[in-house]
């Protein structure tokens, strides 16, 4: 190379090849050796016994991990706009735009169960990646959802299915999801919210949690008696809002559920995470209320070896607390769905149906 008239060294750009490597060997080395020591912190700060002592207390800690937005003066009840779209064979259909905060709106589905009941259980229905609340109620053709949204509604709940900013989705779950002509940039809303001391995440569990506030009061729910279940980013918004929220009684959570060390997403990484709630610490704090946790072997989306670990470490939480009988994982022989051939369904409709 010549540079104002005098040569200048070249090499191949393979010469310096082997110090790049060194460099990124020692990052992943630097993590590793981070992750085992955070892993021993994480085990010391948040053991089964301290938890139960103090739930509140590390509930607080979980939300501060998250990003989860405060407010102060919010209504007790949001203001909603509600707009009726159809009736089927199977119940009433309505648009809900719930006012979480001043001028600020969140949207889903409500849909009533045809009967004669007084009150009626609260499912909240969590679509997944690229999906919206009309695709996993089936309004927009055929899903990996499996009628989860029917199989509440036929037992006599009151199905709410809520949108998340999910409808543009990057990562092939092997499905066929519908489009919109309406883009954004969810990485770019997570680090813009992260730079105001909230988060993404922080701030959907927000407006899921302000819509309950809604839900609860209607005339015919049956706020005593409200769950919450979802595929993929569906299972992890119902363990996490599981989690901050204690109204919700029973919580079923497919195709999310692993070792955020090694299976993640960048909005669900949070700092000093590992220091503190992975999974298993979150799920510890839906105990002692009912969790179901479906992981299928042959999931294309999320490995499942990595959450057999985690799922032993969150059953100890529910051991200590006796009441192991209320804490489910399962691990199966399917894809990236929830396993409608156990008793997964059963056992979390059938907790809401016992509390009438």
């Amino acid at each position: 190379m010549l540079y104002n008239g005098k040569n200048c060294y070249t090499e191949r750009t393979e010469n310096s090849l082997m110090y790049k490597k060194m460099y990124l060997d020692s990052i992943n080395r630097f993590i590793d050796k981070y992750q085992l020591k955070a892993k021993s912190i994480r085990d010391e700060y948040v053991t089964p016994e301290k938890l139960t002592a103090d739930r509140e207390f590390y509930r607080e800690e979980f939300l501060k991990q998250i990003g989860y937005p405060r407010f102060d003066n919010l209504s007790i009840v949001p203001k909603v706009k509600k707009e009726y779209v159809a009736d089927d064979d199977m119940c009433s259909i309505y648009r809900l735009s719930v006012e979480v905060l001043d001028d600020f709106w969140f949207y889903g589905l409500l849909m009533i169960p045809h009967g004669d009941k007084d009150k009626f259980p609260i499912v909240i229905a969590q679509h997944g990646g690229g999906g919206t609340p009309e695709y996993c109620c089936d309004m927009n053709g055929d899903n990996n959802y499996t009628n989860f949204s029917k199989r509440a509604l036929e037992r006599g709940f009151i199905v709410f299915a809520p949108q998340l900013l999910l409808w543009k989705f990057d990562i092939d779950t092997g499905e066929v999801i519908p489009e919109f002509s309406l883009p954004f940039n969810r990485g770019t809303i997570d680090s813009k919210l992260k730079q105001l001391g909230m988060s993404i995440t922080g701030l959907e569990i927000f407006c899921i949690r302000r819509c309950i506030d809604y839900l609860e009061t209607m005339d015919i729910s049956d706020g005593d008696n409200i769950g919450m279940m979802g595929l993929s980013y569906g299972g992890f918004f119902s363990l996490y809002t599981g989690a901050a929220d204690v109204r919700i009684k029973s919580i079923y959570s497919a195709a999310s559920f692993n070792d955020r060390s090694n299976v993640f997403l960048n909005d669900w990484t949070f700092e000093n995470q590992s220091f503190r709630f992975h999974d298993a610490e979150v799920a510890g704090l839906c105990c002692p209320r009912n969790l179901i946790i479906d992981v299928g072997r042959e999931d294309t989306v999320f490995d499942y070896s990595y959450s057999e670990g985690e799922g032993d470490r969150a059953e100890k939480y529910y051991i200590y607390s006796d009441v192991a009988d209320k804490f489910k994982y399962n691990l199966w022989d399917g894809g990236h769905r929830f396993d409608i051939n156990g008793d997964s369904f059963e056992r979390f409709f059938g907790e809401l149906e016992r509390g009438k």
